[in-house]
């Protein structure tokens, strides 16, 4: 991160000892004699912190600082005066002062408070991250299928390449925020954060002034400078999710972004520019959506420099098993229970399963499972109507009624009395296969719990 610093004072010698001090130290520093002309540097050069004099040829300093603060209110403000007392420290830092300092002082002095507010800066900046990250503690790549081989290498590439641009393909709920928190959290850039964007989140009339910022006065409402989530992300990696969602017009500002690393707030002049890192995620086919003029091909291309494809979990095999494994581990943990493993007709079930939500679907199915479950083990009765159902209702639908008509209709034929056999026996056969649990055997016949057992009782007395 480029530190950034601006020195309004009236005296030259004051402003020009201090601006080389501060470049030797590493910092980057410009100066103004007056408020107008520190004003004006502030807007242009977009510093973290200024050294503002007390007294100056047109305004005080401590009038000076809310006039700052309006213009960024994460800018840090120091008061320089040689007419210091208690009291004007205090006015100073109730006016949004970060601190205070007399002259004539030492630079040891102004490196401590400069390093206290870089400090405070970094600080804010990764508790903001984090609130949008929200990163979770089973954030792992598990899998040791075949088809997992080529994402586990090119995570490993693409981890020591810190600056190429990724994209990440497949369908919802395959991992692939995992994966790009994989690639960020192993890569050089790990100290920093990793700021993730849901892109079809985010209503397209805002998605600008999100990702950009924007100047104060840009429209209706912009009271203030906002800096853009771009800007906060420097120095890290911005995950963009759904890229496929955003509107071309979002699309172009992107596109230049990228090809550039710059980018003008919204309602400003000056370029910004940062040092981040762009993964992009897709469950999209953006080719179709290319055809479609739904999405730019060059953008595509920038996005597409290294691709990766997330195999979905239906084909995937005993990785299945494997984060079953993972997430009742982590449940068992989490909800205080002592669940042992599966049984041998439960694994089967989560094996045969088509899983169109994927890992977040087993997830969630699994959650749930154990919050409910208070046995050793996670039976086949404890699993979820549409898992075990998935292959029970095709074998209940090949059953053959007990009654078959021949060539001709017997003569004592009763259809009404036929009709409630086969019932009879489709009911009983339900619920022998689903070890008489009512829900899952009405799920299976296609019929509500409530009319299951209404036609049992039914039988049951006749």
């Amino acid at each position: 991160m480029r530190k950034k610093i601006v020195i309004i004072d009236d005296e030259e010698t004051i402003r020009l000892s201090l601006k080389e001090a501060l470049m030797d130290l590493g910092y980057e520093a410009e100066t103004a004699g007056d408020s107008w002309e520190g004003l004006k540097r502030i807007a242009l050069f977009k510093p973290q912190a200024v050294f503002l004099d007390m007294r100056l040829p047109d305004g005080n300093g401590l009038q000076l600082i809310q006039r700052i603060k309006e213009m960024d209110k994460d800018l840090e403000v120091v008061l320089m005066t040689a007419y210091g007392d208690i009291k004007t420290a205090v006015t100073a830092i109730k006016n949004g002062a970060f601190d205070y300092i007399n002259k004539p002082f030492e630079l040891d002095e102004v490196q401590i408070i400069l390093t206290r507010i870089f400090d405070k800066l970094k600080l804010q900046k990764k508790i903001y991250l984090l609130e949008k990250e929200k990163l979770s503690n089973d954030e792992t790549i598990i899998g040791s299928h075949s088809s997992m081989k080529d994402v586990f290498s090119k995570v490993a590439i693409l981890s020591e390449n810190e600056d190429v641009t990724v994209l990440i393909r497949g369908e919802t709920g395959t991992g692939k925020e995992v994966v790009a928190s994989a690639i960020h959290h192993n890569s050089p850039r790990k100290e920093a954060s990793m700021l993730k964007i849901n892109c079809g989140a985010i209503p397209t009339q805002l998605m600008e002034s999100e990702l950009f910022g924007y100047e104060k006065s840009a429209f209706t409402g912009a009271t203030a400078r906002k800096k853009g989530l771009l800007e906060i992300a420097d120095g890290g990696t911005v995950f963009l999710d759904e890229i496929g969602e955003l509107s071309m017009d979002m699309q172009t500002k992107l596109l230049r972004f990228l090809e550039e690393r710059k980018f003008k707030r919204v309602g400003g002049l000056e370029d910004i520019e940062v040092n981040i890192r762009v993964i992009a995620a897709t469950n999209k086919d953006l080719e179709e959506a290319i055809e479609k003029k739904e999405f730019r091909e060059d953008l595509y291309y920038r996005l597409n420099v290294v691709p990766m494809d997330l195999p979905p979990l239906r084909q995937r095999g005993e990785d299945i098993l494997l984060l079953a494994q993972h997430y009742l581990a982590q449940y068992n943990q989490k909800f205080n229970k002592k669940i042992m493993d599966f049984t041998e007709e439960a694994k089967e079930k989560l094996l045969k399963y088509h899983w169109k939500g994927n890992i977040r679907e087993l997830k969630n199915v699994l959650e749930r499972t154990i919050i409910l479950n208070d046995d050793s083990y996670i039976r086949l009765e404890h699993l979820p109507i549409e898992i075990v159902g998935s292959e029970e209702k095709t074998v209940a639908t090949n059953i053959q009624p007990m009654i078959k008509i021949g060539e001709d209709i017997p003569k004592d034929f009763s259809l009404e009395n036929y009709l409630q056999e086969i019932e009879k026996s489709y009911i009983q056969t339900a619920l022998r296969l689903c070890k008489g649990n009512h829900s899952k055997a009405a799920y299976i016949l296609g019929i509500s719990r409530f009319a299951l057992k209404r036609k049992q009782e039914k039988y049951t007395k006749s």
